[in-house]
């Protein structure tokens, strides 16, 4: 038989398809079968970790948000002593925050003799407020009211509440910069959990006025939980150093009578069996999936750390049925095996078969095409069949009375194709023509497209996010200024001569304003009325002399409407900026105030950060 081989095609081509399904399909299911359980294993912590991360990311816009509360409160510092003494003015201020910063729950203020005045978001478009019946110490009553008009009505009472008592405010009393508190209970409604950011108001003289409190409350942080949660029957929380789940995706391990359950609960057996290896866990370590048998059955559990602050963080657990998240990749697995071991077989038998039938043609071919090589055109092949093979046959027997026009055929096909040829060329190169002139209009619509996205349609110079994108890229490298300008009484020049002329009045301080910048300096309209500028001036003196050309320019040019003539002013702060310096912006727009609170049409430069100089 092995000496027939070399001779044999059919041979060959039924033992070289044996091997080759043999070959493929034996090394596709050992490495399958070895590697099944690391892809199992590696998909799954790929899931746990995107949950894990998308819920620390809602944790940090939560956080975030709180802070931002009170980074946007530096811009009327002055104002709150007096603002706090006026219970209207106070509970305008906080509707005011939360119409701004809708992932806060309730921003509250409570005073140095114990009252508490408090406003939160309702699920139903309306305002939940708490306060203190005679702004001290006392009774506490909490109010519903619809964002819609309806009136305000009573919906919980306390009979004694003292804010300088709750652990929000003692904190906030040791330190001037905003602090968390731990999870407490509402003060009307125990079961519901919150945590406070909060921070102490004092007046000119030190003494405490009170203290300010933004809250989160723990149920939209549950929300989230459930969201993230990888599979139906999989479990989200969130766990202290002390073993207390703050938040579940499962209802049993909600609190009770305004205390949370610890993981060594009843209520909690699958924390309480993982809970040494979370406690473990430094905050640093990199996470990893863990196995475990609970209650006969193999379980998955995935942790990570989340801080709240310098020495303080939260672990976030995962645990889940391994049958939920592996049960699809393991019946894969089996009908990968069966399905490979299905294909061989019927690979090899098909195989073997579809030799024979295409090789018993083949060889009749092979014995007519000698005999028309050797002139013999009469010679007919005799094959019965409908299929390719049978096809090729009658195209022989064709072939000897179809030669001569064929090759007649041939040669008018070539010349057609000629003229074909060059019939392309001249086509291609009109289509080249046009892709030039197309992709001439594309690149015109790209800066176009640019200019929309990068720079203000009214005044022609940077929008917010593209002056502030060009601020962070000089001021990591280079030393200069930031300019905060607001034309002054911009609302006035509107309602006296209409919002037309209040456009003109835009572009025409800002022609004013770019006619004395350097060649390095850039300007952006960050706001309304509102522009900054970025300068490269070396010296307090040169800052300062541009803001004079600027104030003269303004007053040598004023604004022609309608024959009215117009002198602008603007109201200017200003700081040095260097890499490594995070608060230019809060400083200029604080120097701003100052400006304009002190006459206006004037600037004021912050000074304190430049050797020699008075702060």
């Amino acid at each position: 038989m092995l000496s027939r081989l070399p001779k044999n095609l059919g041979l060959r081509i039924q033992l070289i398809l044996t091997l080759f399904v043999l070959l493929t399909a034996t090394p596709i299911g050992l490495l399958w079968y070895h590697s099944s359980e690391q892809v199992r294993l590696q998909t799954v912590e790929k899931l746990y970790r995107y949950s894990s991360q998308t819920i620390q990311a809602q944790l940090d816009d939560f956080f975030a948000e709180a802070r931002l509360v009170y980074q946007h409160q530096q811009r009327i510092i002055d104002r709150l002593p007096d603002i706090v003494k006026d219970r209207d003015q106070l509970l305008s201020h906080l509707e005011n925050v939360l119409n701004h910063h809708f992932n806060i729950d309730y921003y509250y203020f409570g005073n140095n003799q114990g009252g508490l005045l408090s406003l939160g978001q309702g699920d139903d478009r309306s305002f939940i407020m708490f306060a203190s019946d005679n702004s001290q110490a006392g009774p506490l009553t909490s109010y519903k009211n619809k964002l819609d008009g309806e009136a305000i009505k009573v919906i919980g009472k306390t009979k004694h509440y003292d804010a300088r008592e709750r652990d929000w405010y003692q904190r906030a009393l040791q330190t001037d910069q905003a602090i968390w508190s731990d999870i407490y209970p509402g003060a009307i409604d125990r079961n519901m959990l919150g945590i406070t950011l909060s921070k102490v108001l004092r007046d000119k003289n030190g003494v405490v006025l009170g203290v300010w409190g933004v809250d989160l409350t723990l149920s939209r942080v549950i929300r989230e939980l459930q969201l993230a949660k990888p599979s139906p029957n999989s479990t989200v929380a969130l766990l202290n150093s002390n073993g207390d789940i703050l938040a579940s995706s499962n209802p049993k391990h909600g609190p009770r009578q305004g205390k949370l359950i610890n993981v060594l609960s009843e209520r909690a057996p699958i924390l309480n069996q993982i809970w040494s290896s979370v406690r473990t866990k430094k905050p640093n370590q990199e996470s990893v999936i863990e196995s475990f048998d609970f209650d006969g059955k193999p379980w998955l559990n995935f942790h990570s750390s989340y801080p709240l602050g310098k020495n303080r963080s939260v672990s976030i657990v995962f645990y889940s049925p391994e049958s939920d998240l592996t049960k699809d990749i393991l019946e894969a697995k089996d009908y990968a095996i069966i399905i490979t071991i299905l294909m061989t077989t019927l690979a090899i038998y098909f195989g073997s078969a579809a030799t024979k039938y295409i090789l018993t043609p083949i060889r009749k071919l092979t014995r007519a095409t000698e005999q028309i090589s050797q002139g013999k055109w009469t010679h007919k092949i005799q094959l019965d069949r409908d299929d390719e093979v049978g096809q090729l046959a009658r195209s022989f027997n064709h072939m000897t009375t179809n030669l001569e026009a064929t090759i007649t055929q041939l040669d008018t096909q070539k010349q057609e194709t000629e003229r074909l040829n060059v019939l392309l060329e001249k086509q291609n190169l009109k289509l080249e023509e046009r892709v030039r002139a197309r992709t001439e209009e594309l690149s015109a619509l790209n800066a176009r497209l640019r200019q929309l996205a990068n720079f203000d349609p009214l005044t022609g110079i940077a929008n917010r996010r593209h002056f502030w994108e060009m601020f962070a890229n000089r001021v990591e490298s280079k030393h200069g200024w930031l300019l905060i300008l607001d034309i002054d009484d911009f609302k006035q020049l509107n309602d006296a001569y209409g919002h037309m002329t209040g456009d003109l009045a835009l572009q025409h301080f800002t022609q004013c304003c770019t006619a004395c910048l350097g060649k390095n300096d850039f300007m952006g309209r960050i706001g309304g009325e509102e522009f900054a500028i970025w300068s490269e001036a070396q010296t307090i003196e040169a800052i300062q002399e541009l803001t004079e050309i600027i104030f003269d320019n303004m007053n040598s040019s004023p604004l022609h409407s309608v024959g009215n003539q117009i002198h602008l002013t603007a109201s200017i702060g200003g700081t040095d900026c260097f890499p490594g310096k995070v608060n230019a912006y809060a400083i200029a727009d604080k120097m701003l105030y100052q400006a304009k609170q002190t006459g206006k049409n004037r600037a004021v430069i912050d000074c304190s950060s430049i050797p020699g100089k008075p702060a």
